[in-house]
């Protein structure tokens, strides 16, 4: 696991990622740093909205005696809104993955939450082809967004015993490409065949860019190798900083 530290007003702060996203490890402790300019972020009771998912403050003290302020996120196998867990990496590969979309869509964002919720047709879940669909949010708290069937031969019999209603981080668990659109605007169409998004429609049935597992696996590799170097080069010039004491 990979340890990220920033000092925010005279305080240490620690990430802990599986993966190295320091640009999205950037970005929360550049939010915390502004955010605590007006609010007290060192508390337990502190939860920072951080696009798409949530982030604590939970403080601790390492294996020296250091203490520390370590940013937590929900725990999506349990209750993301009651459960926390130390390891951020899920939030944060679910952040580039939103923004990653709406950049190579070319679109504004609007909003969605891991609490906010999706209308998902049952027998969908475990379906090979399926869609979503982003309408106007029926209230608050609602995403927008619906999951149902390509080509559902019976759309038009389904009862409201067919649906559920589920927190979006509940993709994760049948359908974690999906969350990859949850920024992306009303009037969305995106389709997935299994768990890779093969299309991506706007409002009026134009067709909208988005990068294939493919491409994103070579970028996750160059981001990694250029991570690795990175820490190369800081360990060798740490090396050398000690031996010219």
């Amino acid at each position: 696991m990979i340890t990220f530290e920033a000092k925010i007003r005279e305080q240490t702060v620690r990430l802990f990622s599986d993966l190295p996203l320091k640009n999205a490890v950037g970005a929360v402790f550049r939010t915390l740093a502004q955010v605590s300019q007006k609010t007290n972020i060192f508390s337990e009771r502190f939860a920072l909205c951080f696009g798409w998912a949530y982030f604590y403050m939970s403080p601790r003290e390492d294996e020296n005696g250091n203490k520390f302020w370590l940013v937590q996120t929900g725990d999506y196998d349990k209750d993301p809104q009651k459960d926390r867990i130390d390891n951020c990496t899920v939030s944060l590969v679910v952040q580039n993955m939103q923004i990653e979309a709406v950049q190579i869509a070319k679109v504004n964002p609007e909003p969605a939450t891991c609490k906010d919720t999706v209308l998902v047709l049952k027998e969908a879940m475990n379906a090979e082809d399926v869609y979503m669909n982003r309408s106007e949010a029926a209230k608050d708290g609602d995403s927008g967004w619906y999951f149902g069937l390509l080509d559902d031969p019976n759309e038009e019999n389904h009862t409201a015993d067919d649906y559920i209603r589920v927190p979006s981080c509940e993709l994760i668990k049948f359908r974690t490409e999906a969350l990859r659109v949850m920024q992306m605007p009303v009037g969305t169409v995106a389709v997935f065949h299994e768990n890779e998004m093969t299309a991506l429609i706007d409002s009026e049935d134009r067709p909208l860019k988005f990068t294939t597992e493919a491409e994103r696996k070579a970028l996750a590799e160059k981001q990694r190798a250029q991570f690795a170097a990175e820490v190369k080069e800081a360990e060798e010039r740490a090396k050398a900083e000690q031996e010219n004491k």
